[in-house]
């Protein structure tokens, strides 16, 4: 930028500049040059506008910081013509209004036509350039102060929003690790933080520049990076994130990598790539060219697509054929119906007529004590109204389902009688309806995730009709075979009881195996040759890597805690050194098995980014349950608890009878439904608030395309209610305009209020301000609901891959512009925060 020469020429002779700006002139001494009153009226105005002041991040209006460097320009014109043979004032002023001030005032007024100032990007640069001008005047008011009074002066500063006083109880020091409040669990959650903080130390220890020195904050301070659920978008947002942080020497720092869902991905592939020891340069190049790290993932990231058509059928026929594995327990479930059905028709013919009359007085002797009961109001025994109540609800459920079987025995002869002409259509219609839901998540036909969305939504609802049908046939014929082939359906039923019993594995059946080998392959596996199989315990062998923990619900429709009932869902956790959650307790990672085998990295990625699953935590549908299950469309795990016994080390029939039935499934159960861990908290800062992390940054890459940030205020209720911690957010600036759908900023700095201390909170939100690259623009214009385009879009091309990535370096970048630095190059993230504070906060 040009600057100015503010050298004062010698003053002309025969005039005296008075020396004190207080004290009068002689009376026989000129008042008043025509320099001198040209400066002091352009002065008076100068040094009284934001143009020779700071502005405050927190506050004031860019638009109007503009418009007063505007009107230099008048105001000078005014006191040049109020003030003929102002020589030396008209000369400099116009010196400095022209390669000052000019050149800032032309660029941005284009800027402000366009809408530029209107995003926090545009604003910041504004801002940024600002400064440069307010220094350059001020070095001019100083001038003109001495043109006019005779002495140079310069004005005192306006004070920061945020003075050293107010910032100095954010950075006070805050111990970090596992905390309860429940002294049951403390013994466990002791080992967990000591543990935890080993991990930690080792790591601290090796990027210091001298390991053998103290660590100044032994045990405190501790930096968590929260990696939010969303899938593909997700990940690739949250990688150009970690690319910035990369490449500014930051993400060393971070002590906790918290993730969930599709932020697992990113997650894990730093892990795995960081974790051996190389250097930070493999994940960071944010603008190129690709470290082979990140070229690898690019040119891999189509995890759900077969390389070819034969591999795309193969995926196909693996989906059916576990489809298939499974209905052996319905199956089953079915042939013992017909079997036992046909046994009491035909050795008690009127067991069901007597069963029913017993069942239907006992429930009107119930239902007679009932009311009188409660006529006698609170004076009433509650023990009493209770076994009354369980009476009624019992022999009235028996007297429904005998009601129901009578119809549906009823309904056999028909329905038979029409089997032969029809019934095998029906049957090929309803299997292959039931096969729709299953197949379109590993097959790309549709590129249009509204149209997935819509065949899947159709599918559901022919199957719902279709499948129930299929079913009641399928017993109807049952039943009519057990007379003329009762052998072969006893043999039919003791193969199908070996294979659900013992051969059976629902984890192995359901897609979640296609799921996992795809990531595997994508984010852990280390080029064509390398092995996608790590064991949990052993990730990060070198401890150069974050400690990582990796979110997922653990379903617990059946609980008997009242502070679980509502949620349906606890939080659970994979880590190197612990998994479990507080309802099932934890448990060192190697005692924990599946079928046998260690946990590895692979397949506790894949469990927390189980999206689609019969049970789903908060966004369970108990009304699809038994439908989603009997049509395999469940991602969700099966994980046994360890030294919880039993006879099966696979979960199988009972498994997936508890899974569609919804019962049996509690925190005291030996085995676990683990699902994808935003069926909880979708933004995996839970677990860094439990830990008591200082400094706490946060990517959110959920779809949110309403902007209700629903991950986030699902976050703040949970912290309140189950730790006392308050998050204070201000998402004004983050939310998207109504009419343009583009946001000011992509991120907002809040106070995290710990019972011991403060945090800070930096929310990155994946959002466009109309500052982006080209590239970005124009892939928008071309997908108007980019950047929330839907999660069920898991077939990224480069192109989208590339937009969503870019966007992450751009949202990063935003956070290091001078206005916000003020200056500052922060080499840690203890100083990033510190110059974000100063610049973003404002009193409490």
């Amino acid at each position: 930028m040009v600057r100015a020469n503010f050298a004062l020429d010698p003053p002309r002779r025969g005039v005296k500049m008075p020396t004190d700006p207080m004290s009068t002139a002689a009376a026989d001494e000129p008042r008043h040059t025509p320099d001198q009153a040209a400066a002091h009226a352009f002065l008076s105005e100068l040094r009284t506008r934001i143009t020779t002041q700071p502005l405050p991040y927190q506050y004031g209006v860019e638009k109007t910081a503009l418009e007063s460097l505007w009107k230099l320009f008048d105001q000078a014109r005014e006191a040049m013509k109020a003030n003929p043979g102002c020589e030396v004032f008209a000369r400099r002023v116009t010196e400095v209004l022209n390669l000052v001030v000019r050149p800032k005032t032309a660029k941005w007024h284009r800027a402000l036509e366009t809408g530029r100032l209107d995003s926090r990007d545009g604003a910041d640069a504004f801002r940024g350039e600002l400064l440069e001008v307010q220094a350059s005047l001020r070095e001019f008011a100083a001038e003109l102060h001495e043109m006019a009074y005779g002495s140079r002066y310069s004005d005192a500063l306006t004070p920061d929003a945020m003075p050293a006083g107010a910032l100095a109880p954010l950075f006070a020091s805050l111990p970090f690790g596992f905390t309860t409040l429940d002294p049951v669990l403390a013994p466990v959650a002791a080992q967990i933080k000591n543990d935890e903080a080993g991990e930690i130390r080792a790591r601290r220890k090796k990027r210091r520049a001298n390991p053998d020195a103290p660590d100044p904050c032994e045990g405190a301070d501790a930096v968590g990076l929260a990696l939010s659920g969303g899938g593909i978008r997700s990940a690739t947002f949250s990688l150009g994130v970690v690319q910035v942080l990369a490449a500014r020497g930051l993400l060393k720092d971070v002590d906790f990598l918290s993730t969930v869902s599709g932020g697992g991905y990113t997650g894990s592939f730093l892990t795995q790539r960081l974790g051996d020891g190389p250097s930070m340069d493999g994940v960071a190049h944010p603008h190129g060219p690709d470290p082979e790290p990140i070229r690898y993932v690019r040119e891999n990231v189509k995890f759900l697509s077969g390389e070819d058509l034969v591999e795309r059928w193969m995926m196909v026929t693996a989906t059916l054929a576990g489809m298939f594995l499974n209905w052996t327990v319905p199956l089953l479930v079915l042939v013992v119906m017909a079997l036992a059905a046909s046994g009491i028709d035909a050795h008690w013919p009127l067991v069901w007529p007597k069963v029913f009359q017993v069942s239907a007085g006992l429930s009107l002797g119930a239902m007679v004590l009932y009311g009188w009961f409660i006529r006698r109001g609170r004076g009433a025994s509650l023990v009493s109204g209770r076994i009354l109540g369980a009476l009624l609800a019992f022999t009235g459920a028996t007297g429904l389902g005998l009601a129901l079987a009578f119809g549906i025995g009823q309904g056999a002869s028909a329905l038979l009688g029409r089997w032969p002409a029809s019934g095998g259509i029906s049957a090929l219609l309803a299997l292959g309806v039931s096969a729709v839901p299953g197949i379109i998540r590993f097959v790309p036909v549709l590129k249009n995730p509204e149209h997935r969305k819509l065949v899947l939504k159709i599918a559901l609802l022919a199957a719902g009709l279709l499948v129930p049908l299929l079913a009641l046939g399928c017993f109807y014929v049952l039943c009519a075979l057990v007379g003329t082939h009762l052998t072969p359906l006893v043999w039919m039923a003791g193969a199908l009881a070996v294979v659900a019993f013992f051969i059976l594995n629902i984890n192995l059946t359901s897609p979640h195996r296609l799921y996992r080998d795809g990531l595997a392959r994508t984010f852990i596996q280390k080029g064509v040759t390398g092995t996608p199989d790590v064991k949990l315990k052993e990730i990060n062998p070198q401890q150069t890597a974050p400690y990582q923990i990796i979110n997922a619900a653990q379903n617990v429709p059946s609980t008997h805690q009242a502070s679980l009932r509502d949620r349906g869902c606890d939080f659970f956790i994979f880590s190197k050194c612990w998994m479990g959650s507080v309802s099932a307790g934890y448990h060192p990672t190697s005692d924990w098995r599946d079928a046998g085998r260690e946990i590895d990295l692979a397949t506790a990625m894949a469990v927390s980014g189980a999206a689609f699953s019969s049970h789903m935590g908060l966004g369970s549908v108990p009304m699809l349950t038994a439908l989603l299950t009997l049509l395999n469309v469940r991602l969700g795990f099966w994980m046994h608890k360890p030294g919880a016994g039993g006879w099966f080390q696979s979960p199988g029939f009972f498994c997936l009878l508890r899974e569609a039935l919804g019962t049996g499934m509690a925190e005291n159960a030996p085995w676990l439904n683990l699902s994808d861990g935003g069926h909880i908290e979708n933004l995996a800062i839970y677990e860094l608030l439990r830990r008591r992390c200082k400094f706490i940054v946060c990517v959110d890459g959920e779809a949110d395309p309403a902007f209700t940030f629903h991950g986030l205020m699902t976050l703040v209720r949970h912290a309140q209610i189950d730790f006392g911690v308050k998050i204070h957010p201000r998402l004004d600036d983050v939310r998207a305009d109504a009419e343009t759908h583009r946001s000011k900023s992509h991120f907002h700095l809040c106070r995290i209020e710990y019972p011991e201390g403060w945090g800070l909170l930096l929310y990155i939100k994946l959002s466009v301000t109309g500052d982006e690259s080209e590239l970005i623009r124009r892939y928008r214009i071309n997908h108007p609901e980019f950047p929330h385009q839907s999660t069920l879009d898991q077939f990224f091309d480069q192109e989208q891959f590339e937009a969503y990535r870019q966007l992450g370096v751009h949202a990063a970048e935003s956070l290091f512009l001078p206005a916000l630095m003020n200056g500052a190059n922060p080499t840690s993230i203890p100083d990033w925060f510190r110059a974000l504070a100063a610049s973003l906060l404002e009193p409490a």
